[in-house]
């Protein structure tokens, strides 16, 4: 009889990006290409530590199971103070106002001199609406006071020596060629910098998601680690299904291709006994 098909392995972690899906008995199939879990995704990563808080409940370990999730409660609680810090200092640029902003950038941006890159940013369009709104002397002292010590993070030593030449012009358009006025710069300055405020907001779930707002089946995690070893097991077979259903067709090609040799052989036999 000739070997019986392998059954479809179970999907398993298929579909596990998010794995809410999984939990919810809803499998996909996996995109080309694509992983078949994000380990990156903040809802794949929280639901990760869902499984392992279940799991350690269930085995006993209480202690284990408050330290993972007050730990995992602080972090959320800093990524949700840092995307609100973002929202604000957004909001206190456009709307111009430059204080709100001074004291929004330390907690919306990690990091020295990036805060500093993002300073002089913010310190240079300042200085270029008190110019245009005509107000000199403030422009002035803009100059002197914050971007001068920034100077070193200016995109190039040229602009710096730009914006002196500017106090001496009658227009910002003299050396400003693209300026369209406050509002349109503001919103320039933001889209120049969205990457790195993107990049300075902590990876986390939505806000007001517990840690355990899902329900989980009852032991999910061994169910998952058995769902891994079945498919395992399954491809094995496979492999081993497809190699011993390619063996025998090797065997017959060995065969009849030594026929003919074996005839070659006898037949000088065959003459020389009838001679």
């Amino acid at each position: 009889y000739p070997p019986r098909e392998p059954r479809a392995p179970n999907p398993g972690l298929a579909c596990a990006a998010p794995l809410s899906r999984q939990m919810n008995g809803t499998n996909c199939p996996p995109a080309a290409g694509k992983l078949l879990v994000d380990g990156q995704d903040a809802r794949t990563k929280q639901e990760i530590l869902q499984m392992i808080v279940q799991y350690l409940h269930d085995e006993g370990y209480t202690a284990a199971v408050a330290t993972v999730q007050d730990e995992a409660n602080v972090r959320s609680l800093d990524a949700q103070r840092a995307r609100t810090a973002v929202r604000r200092l957004r909001r206190a640029v456009l709307d111009g106002d430059w204080p709100e902003m001074e004291k929004l950038v330390p907690r919306a941006i990690a990091g020295t001199c990036e805060q500093k890159v993002f300073l002089y940013a913010a310190y240079r369009l300042q200085f270029l609406e008190l110019l245009d709104g005509g107000e000199q002397h403030k422009a002035f002292t803009q100059l002197t006071k914050r971007l001068k010590p920034l100077e070193s993070c200016a995109p190039s030593p040229a602009e710096f020596r730009d914006l002196c030449y500017l106090l001496t012009c009658r227009s910002v358009h003299e050396v400003v060629r693209d300026w369209e006025g406050a509002a349109a710069a503001r919103e320039s300055l933001l889209q120049q910098h969205e990457v790195l405020l993107e990049l300075q907001q902590p990876e986390a779930a939505e806000e007001g998601e517990a840690l355990l707002e899902v329900v989980l089946p009852r032991a999910r995690l061994l169910q998952l680690l058995q769902q891994a070893a079945e498919w395992q097991v399954e491809s094995a077979r496979r492999r081993v299904i497809r190699s011993s259903a390619s063996a025998p067709s090797a065997s017959a090609s060995a065969t009849a291709a030594s026929a003919p040799s074996a005839t070659a052989a006898s037949a000088p036999s065959a003459t020389a006994a009838s001679a």
